[in-house]
């Protein structure tokens, strides 16, 4: 079975090394390698996720206004509280301008790899103590989108625009209504999602109405990170040991041997998480 934490699937990496769908002996390898580098790759970043996901971070105060949060692109702040009393989330400005009192957070980038962001408090501060802070939040990539659907054809696909799609995480109506996910046929109200691909009850549409799908998704370039590094890793397994190799005396073919390939660490940089002191 696939590990949560994989970056791409064994599919994916099947059709990049040009392995014949019939060789069913490689897929527990292939299957183990991806597993192996999407771990590499997150320690890397020292990241436990980009996949949205539900943290609860206790921090120490040091009396400032502002705390820079571990995980990111952040979707919603659950809670924050300091001293065990709840702050509550800063409304929109008022009619006279005056910013009101509670936690503001940093706006996320709209594309990946995106920034660590900040939760800022207004009228309020970060009382001194140790582990004395508590915030509840989501982070991880994903994307909202809206979609046309109708009833002769209540299928749509996520377009997918920074990423393979991975995981759903729900389907807003026209109405403003939420659509319950199943795992079968869906019925009224209802909507199963797999791989990107949508499906609804067809009686709930009529020519034509929008939805709203938000999804997880795994970033395009972090893909073909673990894509390249699981090739190279797999194409190691014929030359263990070797760094170059004879050609019947006329040519000698040298290979790359590094910890990690050039292009990956490039391309890893800014998704690093990096905390400066």
């Amino acid at each position: 079975m696939p590990s949560p934490i994989d970056l791409i699937t064994a599919s994916d990496l099947n059709q990049w090394l040009d392995i014949t769908s019939n060789d069913l002996a490689t897929e527990p390898v292939l299957g183990q390698l991806i597993t192996q580098i999407s771990r590499a790759i997150l320690n890397i970043l020292d990241r436990p996720s980009i996949l949205p996901a539900n943290y609860t971070e206790i921090l120490n105060g040091s009396h400032g206004h502002s705390v820079l949060l571990r995980n990111w692109p952040v979707n919603s702040i659950s809670s924050c509280s300091i001293n065990g009393v709840t702050i509550p989330a800063s409304p929109p400005f008022s009619t006279n301008g005056r910013p009101q009192m509670g936690y503001v957070l940093d706006m996320p980038d709209s594309s990946p790899p995106g920034r660590m962001q900040r939760l800022y408090l207004r009228h309020y501060s970060f009382a001194p103590g140790v582990q004395n802070i508590s915030v509840s939040y989501n982070a991880g990539y994903q994307y909202s989108e809206t979609l046309n659907v109708s009833g002769s054809s209540p299928g749509v696909s996520a377009t997918e625009p920074y990423g393979a799609w991975r995981s759903d995480i729900g389907v807003v109506g026209p109405n403003g209504a939420a659509f319950q996910a199943v795992e079968g046929t869906p019925s009224s109200g209802q909507y199963n999602a797999a791989s990107g691909v949508y499906n609804f009850y067809a009686g709930d549409f009529g020519e034509t109405a929008n939805v709203t799908i938000t999804y997880g998704y795994i970033p395009s370039d972090l893909a073909n990170c673990c894509m390249e590094w699981a090739a190279e890793r797999y194409a190691y397994r014929s030359r263990i040991g070797q760094q170059s190799k004879s050609l019947g005396g006329q040519e000698t073919v040298s290979f790359i041997v590094k910890e990690i390939p050039d292009y990956v660490a490039r391309v890893l940089q800014p998704y690093r998480r990096i905390v400066t002191l």
